[in-house]
Protein backbone atom coordinates (compact mmCIF):
# COMPACT_ATOMS: atom_id res chain seq x y z
CA UNK A 1 0.00 0.00 0.00
CA UNK A 2 1.39 3.41 -1.01
CA UNK A 3 1.55 5.94 1.81
CA UNK A 4 -0.49 9.12 1.32
CA UNK A 5 2.62 11.20 2.06
CA UNK A 6 6.04 9.97 1.00
CA UNK A 7 9.20 11.15 2.75
CA UNK A 8 12.75 10.76 1.51
CA UNK A 9 15.96 12.34 2.78
CA UNK A 10 17.96 13.30 -0.32
CA UNK A 11 21.34 15.00 -0.12
CA UNK A 12 20.47 16.69 3.15
CA UNK A 13 16.99 17.92 2.24
CA UNK A 14 13.57 16.30 2.74
CA UNK A 15 11.68 15.36 -0.42
CA UNK A 16 8.03 15.22 0.63
CA UNK A 17 5.41 14.07 -1.90
CA UNK A 18 1.62 13.92 -1.60
CA UNK A 19 0.59 10.54 -3.00
CA UNK A 20 -3.06 9.93 -2.13
CA UNK A 21 -4.26 8.57 -5.48
CA UNK A 22 -4.66 10.36 -8.80
CA UNK A 23 -6.58 13.35 -7.41
CA UNK A 24 -4.32 13.46 -4.34
CA UNK A 25 -7.20 14.72 -2.23
CA UNK A 26 -6.76 15.87 1.35
CA UNK A 27 -8.34 14.35 4.44
CA UNK A 28 -7.54 14.85 8.12
CA UNK A 29 -5.26 11.79 8.05
CA UNK A 30 -3.37 13.02 4.97
CA UNK A 31 -2.88 16.47 6.49
CA UNK A 32 -1.66 14.96 9.75
CA UNK A 33 0.80 12.80 7.81
CA UNK A 34 2.05 15.87 5.93
CA UNK A 35 2.42 17.80 9.17
CA UNK A 36 4.37 14.91 10.69
CA UNK A 37 6.65 14.80 7.64
CA UNK A 38 7.43 18.51 7.88
CA UNK A 39 8.03 18.16 11.62
CA UNK A 40 10.43 15.28 10.96
CA UNK A 41 12.28 17.42 8.44
CA UNK A 42 12.88 20.08 11.09
CA UNK A 43 15.15 17.70 12.97
CA UNK A 44 17.02 16.11 10.09
CA UNK A 45 16.91 18.24 6.92
CA UNK A 46 18.26 21.55 5.67
CA UNK A 47 15.16 22.24 3.61
CA UNK A 48 12.01 20.75 2.06
CA UNK A 49 11.01 20.05 -1.54
CA UNK A 50 7.23 19.66 -1.59
CA UNK A 51 5.72 17.87 -4.60
CA UNK A 52 2.55 16.08 -5.63
CA UNK A 53 1.26 13.90 -8.43
CA UNK A 54 1.37 14.02 -12.21
CA UNK A 55 -2.23 15.08 -12.88
CA UNK A 56 -2.91 16.77 -9.55
CA UNK A 57 -0.52 18.29 -7.07
CA UNK A 58 -3.73 17.93 -5.08
CA UNK A 59 -7.39 18.58 -5.84
CA UNK A 60 -7.90 19.96 -2.33
CA UNK A 61 -10.15 18.57 0.37
CA UNK A 62 -11.89 15.30 -0.56
CA UNK A 63 -15.45 16.63 -0.79
CA UNK A 64 -17.12 13.21 -1.06
CA UNK A 65 -15.26 12.04 2.04
CA UNK A 66 -15.96 15.30 3.88
CA UNK A 67 -19.71 14.88 3.39
CA UNK A 68 -19.56 11.69 5.48
CA UNK A 69 -17.91 13.46 8.40
CA UNK A 70 -19.64 14.79 11.49
CA UNK A 71 -19.63 18.45 12.46
CA UNK A 72 -16.92 17.75 15.06
CA UNK A 73 -14.84 15.86 12.50
CA UNK A 74 -15.08 18.77 10.06
CA UNK A 75 -13.91 21.08 12.81
CA UNK A 76 -10.90 18.79 13.27
CA UNK A 77 -10.24 18.84 9.52
CA UNK A 78 -10.17 22.63 9.28
CA UNK A 79 -8.04 23.00 12.42
CA UNK A 80 -5.64 20.33 11.12
CA UNK A 81 -5.40 22.13 7.77
CA UNK A 82 -4.66 25.44 9.47
CA UNK A 83 -2.03 23.91 11.71
CA UNK A 84 -0.46 22.14 8.72
CA UNK A 85 -0.18 25.45 6.87
CA UNK A 86 1.43 27.04 9.92
CA UNK A 87 3.86 24.11 10.11
CA UNK A 88 4.98 24.81 6.54
CA UNK A 89 5.03 28.59 6.94
CA UNK A 90 7.03 28.41 10.17
CA UNK A 91 9.47 25.75 9.00
CA UNK A 92 12.77 27.47 9.84
CA UNK A 93 14.60 26.47 6.68
CA UNK A 94 13.62 26.88 3.01
CA UNK A 95 10.55 25.14 1.58
CA UNK A 96 10.29 24.96 -2.21
CA UNK A 97 7.15 23.70 -3.94
CA UNK A 98 7.04 22.09 -7.39
CA UNK A 99 3.74 21.16 -9.00
CA UNK A 100 3.26 19.13 -12.18
CA UNK A 101 -0.54 19.02 -11.87
CA UNK A 102 -3.45 21.14 -10.66
CA UNK A 103 -3.48 22.73 -7.19
CA UNK A 104 -7.01 23.56 -6.06
CA UNK A 105 -8.47 24.95 -2.85
CA UNK A 106 -6.59 23.81 0.24
CA UNK A 107 -3.82 22.44 -1.99
CA UNK A 108 -3.34 25.89 -3.51
CA UNK A 109 -2.86 27.22 0.02
CA UNK A 110 -0.25 24.54 0.77
CA UNK A 111 1.59 25.48 -2.41
CA UNK A 112 1.46 29.20 -1.56
CA UNK A 113 2.94 28.45 1.86
CA UNK A 114 6.21 27.48 0.16
CA UNK A 115 9.01 30.07 0.03
CA UNK A 116 9.56 29.46 -3.69
CA UNK A 117 7.00 27.98 -6.07
CA UNK A 118 7.55 26.30 -9.44
CA UNK A 119 4.96 24.85 -11.81
CA UNK A 120 4.94 22.80 -15.00
CA UNK A 121 3.72 24.23 -18.27
CA UNK A 122 0.91 22.55 -20.18
CA UNK A 123 -2.37 23.63 -18.56
CA UNK A 124 -1.51 23.23 -14.90
CA UNK A 125 -4.29 25.07 -13.05
CA UNK A 126 -4.08 26.88 -9.72
CA UNK A 127 -6.89 28.48 -7.75
CA UNK A 128 -9.36 28.70 -4.89
CA UNK A 129 -12.73 27.43 -6.22
CA UNK A 130 -14.46 27.09 -2.84
CA UNK A 131 -17.07 29.77 -3.60
CA UNK A 132 -18.26 27.73 -6.60
CA UNK A 133 -19.08 24.72 -4.43
CA UNK A 134 -20.94 26.76 -1.84
CA UNK A 135 -18.44 27.33 0.98
CA UNK A 136 -16.07 30.19 1.84
CA UNK A 137 -12.33 30.03 1.49
CA UNK A 138 -11.01 29.25 5.01
CA UNK A 139 -9.54 32.28 6.78
CA UNK A 140 -5.94 31.09 6.68
CA UNK A 141 -6.20 30.35 2.96
CA UNK A 142 -7.78 33.74 2.33
CA UNK A 143 -5.10 35.61 4.28
CA UNK A 144 -2.22 33.66 2.74
CA UNK A 145 -3.46 34.35 -0.79
CA UNK A 146 -3.81 38.06 -0.01
CA UNK A 147 -0.32 38.07 1.55
CA UNK A 148 1.25 36.52 -1.54
CA UNK A 149 -0.70 38.15 -4.37
CA UNK A 150 -2.23 41.28 -2.84
CA UNK A 151 -5.85 42.16 -2.21
CA UNK A 152 -6.81 42.99 -5.82
CA UNK A 153 -5.67 39.67 -7.30
CA UNK A 154 -6.74 37.60 -4.28
CA UNK A 155 -10.25 39.06 -4.20
CA UNK A 156 -10.73 38.31 -7.90
CA UNK A 157 -9.60 34.70 -7.47
CA UNK A 158 -11.62 34.15 -4.29
CA UNK A 159 -14.85 35.81 -5.46
CA UNK A 160 -14.88 34.14 -8.89
CA UNK A 161 -13.41 30.78 -7.88
CA UNK A 162 -11.64 30.65 -11.23
CA UNK A 163 -8.62 28.43 -11.83
CA UNK A 164 -5.73 30.01 -13.73
CA UNK A 165 -2.93 28.46 -15.74
CA UNK A 166 0.52 28.38 -14.18
CA UNK A 167 1.94 30.63 -16.92
CA UNK A 168 -0.58 33.34 -15.95
CA UNK A 169 0.11 32.76 -12.27
CA UNK A 170 3.70 33.96 -12.72
CA UNK A 171 2.60 37.52 -13.51
CA UNK A 172 0.25 37.41 -10.49
CA UNK A 173 3.17 36.43 -8.21
CA UNK A 174 1.63 33.08 -7.30
CA UNK A 175 4.39 31.18 -9.10
CA UNK A 176 8.07 32.13 -9.38
CA UNK A 177 8.75 30.29 -12.63
CA UNK A 178 7.39 27.60 -14.95
CA UNK A 179 9.13 24.91 -16.95
CA UNK A 180 8.64 21.58 -18.73
CA UNK A 181 6.81 18.92 -16.74
CA UNK A 182 9.73 16.49 -16.80
CA UNK A 183 12.18 19.12 -15.56
CA UNK A 184 10.33 21.33 -13.11
CA UNK A 185 11.09 19.33 -9.97
CA UNK A 186 14.79 19.39 -10.82
CA UNK A 187 14.60 23.16 -11.33
CA UNK A 188 12.96 23.49 -7.92
CA UNK A 189 15.62 21.25 -6.39
CA UNK A 190 18.35 23.53 -7.76
CA UNK A 191 16.70 26.53 -6.09
CA UNK A 192 16.39 24.62 -2.84
CA UNK A 193 20.04 23.60 -2.96
CA UNK A 194 21.11 27.22 -3.37
CA UNK A 195 18.93 28.31 -0.45
CA UNK A 196 20.27 25.52 1.74
CA UNK A 197 23.75 26.92 1.18
CA UNK A 198 22.87 30.15 2.97
CA UNK A 199 23.59 30.74 6.64
CA UNK A 200 20.82 28.85 8.51
CA UNK A 201 20.58 31.51 11.20
CA UNK A 202 20.33 34.35 8.68
CA UNK A 203 17.73 32.56 6.54
CA UNK A 204 15.61 31.65 9.56
CA UNK A 205 15.58 35.21 10.85
CA UNK A 206 14.79 36.60 7.41
CA UNK A 207 11.89 34.15 6.98
CA UNK A 208 10.58 34.94 10.45
CA UNK A 209 10.55 38.68 9.69
CA UNK A 210 8.65 38.04 6.48
CA UNK A 211 6.01 35.68 7.86
CA UNK A 212 5.86 36.30 11.62
CA UNK A 213 2.96 38.76 11.60
CA UNK A 214 0.90 36.66 9.17
CA UNK A 215 1.38 33.50 11.24
CA UNK A 216 0.56 35.29 14.50
CA UNK A 217 -2.68 36.63 13.00
CA UNK A 218 -3.69 33.20 11.64
CA UNK A 219 -3.00 31.56 14.99
CA UNK A 220 -4.98 34.23 16.88
CA UNK A 221 -8.00 34.09 14.56
CA UNK A 222 -8.07 30.42 13.62
CA UNK A 223 -10.28 28.93 16.32
CA UNK A 224 -13.11 31.46 15.91
CA UNK A 225 -12.84 31.47 12.11
CA UNK A 226 -12.91 27.67 11.90
CA UNK A 227 -16.01 27.60 14.10
CA UNK A 228 -17.73 29.95 11.65
CA UNK A 229 -16.45 27.90 8.70
CA UNK A 230 -18.05 24.78 10.16
CA UNK A 231 -21.33 26.65 10.75
CA UNK A 232 -21.51 27.57 7.09
CA UNK A 233 -20.32 24.16 5.90
CA UNK A 234 -23.03 22.46 7.96
CA UNK A 235 -25.90 24.63 6.71
CA UNK A 236 -28.59 23.08 4.53
CA UNK A 237 -27.73 25.29 1.57
CA UNK A 238 -24.00 24.50 1.72
CA UNK A 239 -24.65 20.78 2.09
CA UNK A 240 -26.89 20.84 -0.99
CA UNK A 241 -24.23 22.62 -3.04
CA UNK A 242 -21.45 20.38 -1.73
CA UNK A 243 -23.37 17.23 -2.64
CA UNK A 244 -23.90 18.56 -6.16
CA UNK A 245 -20.18 19.37 -6.41
CA UNK A 246 -19.24 15.89 -5.18
CA UNK A 247 -21.51 14.35 -7.82
CA UNK A 248 -19.85 16.42 -10.56
CA UNK A 249 -16.38 15.47 -9.38
CA UNK A 250 -17.34 11.80 -9.30
CA UNK A 251 -18.58 11.94 -12.90
CA UNK A 252 -15.32 13.57 -13.98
Amino acid sequence: MVESVQYENVEGYAHIRLSNGVANTLTTDVLEALSDAVERAESEANGVLLCGGEKFFSNGVDVEWALTQSRAEMHDLFMTLGNCLLRVLEFPRPVVGAIRGHAAGAACALFLACDYRYAATGRVLIGKPEVLIGVPNPYYGDQLLRFVAGDYVASDLIYTGKMIEAESAVSLQLVHAVGPNAEIEEVAKERLTSLCGLSPEVFTESKSMRLGKLCADIREQMSARVARQVDIWSSDEAQKRLKAAAARLKRN
